[in-house]
């Protein structure tokens, strides 16, 4: 079912996007799993429970769970974004297993592996933050094109302008009614006037 703000090739669109979206956070995911494995094997070796791709624009770049190991990142954190920064991230979770807060412990066994964390986590936060700007901006682009399926102003102004159409047809045929009948010379003219197909062979 197509609703109101949405055309059947609207919503073909957007189940491709959809679907676009699955097979990009599958990849994600896959070559996620294989970096956190080398990175931890190379570094802190610890338990991984499994790797979980997100959309968090918000809240966290990423966060693992401390019960199950499970480490979730946002799209946001590990596409385009430097490869030192993406690392950084995955010290930081893995670190987080040996000890859990943010305390000296935890940021002298990052700085064993990442020196220069405070930097390199302020760099990824300007690129996840210019990641998460750029697909709004994308989205808000992608509303406007469309009357139908922009913003509530666009789409009152959509219906307005139907308004103003179905007003202008009225007065036309209460114009056209007030003039007489069909066999009325002006009104036949009237009504030629507005026949676009009208056959001119004849």
């Amino acid at each position: 079912m197509v609703s109101l703000y949405t055309s059947k090739s609207n919503n073909v669109i957007t189940e491709a996007q959809e679907s676009f979206d699955r097979v990009t956070l599958e990849l994600y995911q896959s070559f996620m799993e294989g970096y956190v494995r080398r990175i931890n094997e190379a570094t802190f070796k610890v338990e991984i429970g499994g790797i979980r791709i997100g959309q968090a624009k918000y809240s966290r770049l990423a966060q693992i769970n401390l019960k199950t190991h499970v480490l979730t990142f946002s799209k946001y954190a590990i596409e385009n974004v430097p490869e030192r920064g993406r690392r950084y991230l995955v010290l930081h979770e893995l670190a987080h297993v040996k000890e859990s807060t943010h305390n000296k412990r935890f940021w002298e066994l990052v700085g064993r592996f990442e020196p220069d964390y405070r930097q390199v986590g302020r760099n990824l936060e300007i690129a996840f933050k210019r990641n998460v700007d750029n697909e709004e901006t994308d989205k808000k682009a992608k509303r406007a094109s469309s009357p139908v399926q922009g913003s509530p102003e666009q789409l009152k102004l959509f219906l307005g302008s139907l308004q103003s159409n179905y007003k202008v047809a009225s007065s036309e045929r209460k114009q056209v009614e007030e003039l007489g009948s069909p066999e009325d010379d002006s009104l036949a003219a009237l009504e030629s006037a507005d026949c676009l197909d009208e056959d001119l062979g004849e």
